[in-house]
């Protein structure tokens, strides 16, 4: 857990952070606005006051205010004190040496901020970089300032309508694949060139970035490789374990989400059937495969009939709502997708076999493969099993090709698969098939829109 860091500039009593200036971190109230709540007596929007902060509302105020006073004074919460003190009209004005603190602190604490970290707020950043007093000072900074936007942000917009009205101060925006820069300077030709390098120089910077982390990803897989040579014994391959997944499709249209993508695969009680989550990083869920069409067909259906069952019962906690809502915007539970032909009912393992030429021969290198899952962003569910198949490089099974359909991609969306480790991970990302049943999406949609 990240250990939280005061980012506030503390002197006197006082801290100073995000623009605001407190004493007991309660920020000043104008001296009419006191006279209101406490003289003559105690109003209800002083009392409110009191009620949150206890003494301490009336010790900060005298602090902004520069009163001292005798502890013997302070009785209670200290209404009597802060009259006394309204009437003698001692709050009237701020002392001088408490507003340049606060002046003093304020900017202290801008010298303590990113570019990135005031980039909302404009009128900060002329303060630290292009204003002493409020007035334009070519001495303060002598180099161009880029401050950096996500493409889509509104806010610059508004920091190049606060330099324009500086005067003297020129401005640029230089457009790269991740971010726009505003740049600001006092020499025109040094703010220009800064904006027009800016595209190739992150671009640069953005392959970088991209080449390290997939180095890493790749030496893990190497890794991997290195590992299963050094075994000892036979060697018995398995689909079984943890997968880096690549997609260009998903990269190219969401690659802030794709970095990290897995897949983790685990046997089940049925001979030649493999449950899996995925993380496809904006769409996520869960996947059977099995190198048998018919057998998939068959296992998915009694997964879908389980699912319904403890949605029925309420074993899976939905509540009694669910039912009398059910029809709203959903399918049907015998809808044409869930209609598989009928088989043996349950999935345990099938009786122990004699062993055989047959029972021996080969791990199967192509598996088809059934998936659902939910979208990232607002947690949309669907519901329909999408259908597609893996291709094993080698008998090792280390590495594969897939297609498969994607909701909101396409169909046969092609990608690849390399393996990590003969375990799926404990903190793999997705889901049981169970959670993606219509009644299921259903219930996730209602609850978006209560």
């Amino acid at each position: 857990m990240a250990s939280y860091r005061d980012e506030s500039v503390k002197r006197d009593g006082f801290a100073s952070k995000y623009g605001r200036f407190t004493a007991h971190h309660i920020e000043r109230i104008d001296g009419s606005v006191l006279q209101r709540m406490f003289v003559p007596k105690v109003t209800r929007e002083g009392q409110r006051e009191l009620y949150h902060h206890g003494s301490s509302f009336i010790r900060s105020q005298l602090k902004h205010y520069g009163v001292k006073f005798d502890e013997a004074e302070f009785s209670g919460n200290g209404t009597v004190l802060m009259r006394k003190t309204l009437l003698a009209g001692r709050c009237d004005k701020v002392p001088d040496h408490i507003t340049a603190l606060q002046r003093q602190m304020h900017t202290e604490w801008l010298e303590t901020q990113t570019p990135q970290q005031l980039a909302t707020k404009p009128s900060w950043v002329m303060e630290k970089y292009f204003l002493r007093s409020g007035q334009p000072d070519s001495t303060k900074t002598a180099t161009v300032v880029g401050i950096p936007f996500e493409p889509s942000s509104k806010y610059r917009s508004d920091l190049v309508e606060a330099a324009s009205k500086v005067p003297g101060l020129q401005c640029a925006t230089g457009y790269g694949p991740k971010t726009q820069v505003v740049f600001m300077g006092w020499t025109s030709a040094a703010v220009k060139k800064a904006a027009n390098e800016h595209p190739a120089k992150e671009k640069k910077e953005v392959q970088a970035l991209k080449q390290e982390h997939e180095d890493g990803r790749t030496a893990k897989h190497n890794a991997y490789l290195e590992a299963l040579k050094e075994k000892r014994g036979p060697k018995k391959y398995s689909p079984v374990g943890s997968y880096m997944i690549d997609c260009e499709e998903i990269t190219d249209n969401w690659p802030d989400d794709a970095k990290n993508m897995t897949l983790n695969i685990r046997t089940t009680e049925e001979r030649g059937v493999y449950e899996a989550k995925f993380d496809f990083g904006m769409f996520i869920g869960a996947m059977v495969i099995c190198d048998n069409k018919a057998t998939l067909v068959r296992y998915c259906a009694e997964l879908d009939r389980e699912a319904e069952s403890r949605l029925s019962d309420g074993s899976m906690g939905f509540g009694d709502d669910d039912d009398a809502d059910a029809d709203i915007g959903n399918k049907s539970a015998s809808s044409s997708k869930r209609k598989a032909p009928e088989a043996p009912r349950g999935r345990g393992r099938p009786p122990k076999q004699a062993k055989s030429a047959e029972n021996q021969k080969a791990q199967p290198r192509t598996f088809y493969l059934r998936l659902k899952g939910h979208e990232t962003g607002e947690g949309q569910i669907y519901p329909d099993a999408e259908k597609g198949a893996i291709k094993f490089k080698d008998e090792k099974m280390a590495s594969f090709l897939g297609k498969a359909s994607l909701p909101f991609e396409g169909e046969s969306i092609p990608f690849t698969g390399r393996k990590i480790s003969d375990q799926p991970s404990p903190k793999a990302r997705g889901g049981e098939w169970e959670n993606y049943s219509d009644r299921a999406e259903g219930y996730a949609r209602r609850r978006r829109w209560r």
